[in-house]
């Protein structure tokens, strides 16, 4: 076998191996929730988990999953109550010092008639910069069921926060079978 047979062999090698170890996965199965002598839940539901479905609506488990996954860390700090939601809204701490408040609503169709007589940019009644906030809001960003407010964060940090949420409530798993066409030698 001379050189150039080899490398056609060790080439084929490498293409067979990578073509077995790629086709049809599947989802992960949700993982278990691991719960304390007590019977509380020790980590909050991730993606995975039966606890936070993949249906086409945001939850808090989605919501900190994705902000992790972009990169900024994030920290529940309490929850928080304006007067122009009827819902309870959670307060979170990103990176070092960007907070974010969430609302999460039944569907989007709630989620816009709880904003539509609020200002778009900054949820607040119209010329009033600050309403009812804590500080002055930076940035709203609604999608889906869920409307998010930015405060006290860089351009940089709202723009990471509004890439990973507007890309998208998290979509149910589809069960699509991948096929590759059969290897054949030349």
């Amino acid at each position: 076998m001379d050189s150039f047979d080899r490398i056609r062999l060790v080439m084929a090698l490498v293409v067979g191996a990578t073509l077995s170890g790629c086709g049809g996965e599947k989802a992960a199965p949700p993982a278990k929730t691991a719960v304390a002598a007590n019977g509380s839940v020790v980590r909050p539901p991730t993606p995975s988990d039966s606890l936070c479905p993949r249906d086409g609506l945001w939850r808090a488990c989605h919501l900190e999953d994705r902000i992790n996954k972009a990169g900024m860390g994030i920290k529940v700090l309490d929850t928080i109550t304006v007067p122009y939601f009827a819902e309870r809204g959670t307060r979170y701490k990103i990176g070092k010092t960007a907070k974010l408040v969430t609302f999460f609503f039944a569907d989007s169709a709630a989620g816009a008639a709880a904003t539509a007589s609020l200002d778009e940019l900054r949820l607040t009644p119209p010329r009033d910069s600050i309403g009812k906030w804590p500080t002055a809001p930076f940035e709203a960003i609604r999608t889906a069921n869920m409307i998010a407010v930015l405060f006290e964060v860089t351009a940089g940090q709202a723009e990471r926060v509004r890439l990973a949420l507007t890309a998208g409530a998290p979509q149910p798993y589809t069960e699509q079978a991948q096929t590759l066409p059969p290897a054949t030698a030349r």
